[in-house]
């Protein structure tokens, strides 16, 4: 006979053992590939790995400011317009960042099925 001690243990490992065949499986999503591809012409481009660092760190640093109620400056606002403008002449970042946003979506949408007993246990309240 189980006891419900083990039977915990056994849905626990269960659950991992899912987590672990999800991270594998999105590994091996053609979302994932196309990203991982498309990251990797991107950091073997030196111009444009710097290109893309920079836009992130002023992306960063805008919302910073952003969230703390400030506006930036017009300085920043120039340098985000133009580091932006670089970028869209750049089809191998454009392709990194558009790949990157559908990893995302596929990410947020796996994050809200995963999220569901949690919610459901919320709104029961």
């Amino acid at each position: 006979m189980i006891s419900n001690t083990q039977k915990g243990v056994t849905l626990m490992q269960n659950a991992y053992d899912l987590a672990h065949q999800l991270a594998r499986t999105i590994r091996k999503s053609n979302v994932y590939q196309e990203w991982k591809e498309a990251y990797q012409e991107v950091e073997d481009n030196p111009k444009y790995k710097e290109m893309i660092s920079t836009f992130r760190k002023t992306q960063v640093e805008m919302q910073q400011l952003l969230l703390e109620g400030k506006q930036p400056s017009e300085e920043q606002q120039e340098q985000m317009k133009k580091l932006s403008m670089a970028i869209q002449g750049v089809p191998a970042i454009i392709k990194c960042l558009q790949a990157e946003e559908r990893f995302g979506i596929l990410m947020n949408d796996l994050q809200k099925i995963i999220y569901e007993p949690a919610k459901e246990l919320f709104d029961t309240r």
